[in-house]
């Protein structure tokens, strides 16, 4: 969960500093409370458990461009742990789509729509009509009208978030994540 906690010391919110309490209130919700009813031990485990998974979310959303100011935060087995565990983890997958949809935000920035088509005809449509085949062929066939609809996609979709290697290489690239470790990781405690 190093990729997470590097989210979080980043953030400035004081809810960053819930993940330890919420982790404890999620597994013993009378810690530090008398509990009067039974349903507050429910109600305070289930909100512990709750804030524990989304509180990484609330942070990375709270960071101005995240992208940019995570760059180089993370190392490569960070960005692994990460990837790994969206398999089986929700809110870590929802973080990730999040973090996937801000990296296409910024590589589609920089795109401007093409020009919208000059000749255009008016068609004559009247509205009583009656007949066989007043409805036709419905679009079909219609060159002129057919090419009108086409667009063009800003970027290419970053990469198929379902492809683990792939999605690994692009969050490796896009951090700037090309050491197993980051220095704060490889720095023993002095003795």
């Amino acid at each position: 969960m190093n990729f997470e906690k590097k989210i979080l010391k980043t953030s400035k919110i004081p809810q960053r500093k819930l993940l330890h309490p919420s982790s404890v209130a999620m597994v013993k919700p009378d810690t530090g409370v008398e509990i009067k009813k039974k349903s507050a031990y429910y109600v305070i485990r289930d909100c512990a458990t709750i804030a524990n998974e989304y509180i990484p979310l609330k942070c990375y959303s709270s960071i101005s461009n995240p992208i940019h100011t995570l760059k180089g935060a993370f190392s490569k087995a960070d960005i692994i742990d990460f990837v790994a565990r969206t398999k089986k983890d929700t809110s870590t997958k929802q973080l990730l789509y999040v973090i996937f949809s801000d990296i296409y935000k910024q590589e589609a920035d920089g795109w401007t729509p093409p020009p919208a088509p000059v000749d255009t005809e008016s068609l004559e449509i009247d509205a009583d009509a009656t007949g066989e085949d007043i409805y036709g062929d419905y679009g079909y066939g219609d060159e002129k009208y057919d090419d009108a609809n086409s667009i063009t996609m800003p970027v290419k979709p970053p990469v198929d978030l379902g492809d683990g290697e792939a999605v690994i290489a692009k969050l490796v690239a896009v951090f700037g994540a090309n050491k197993e470790e980051t220095p704060a990781e490889t720095e023993t405690p002095a003795s």
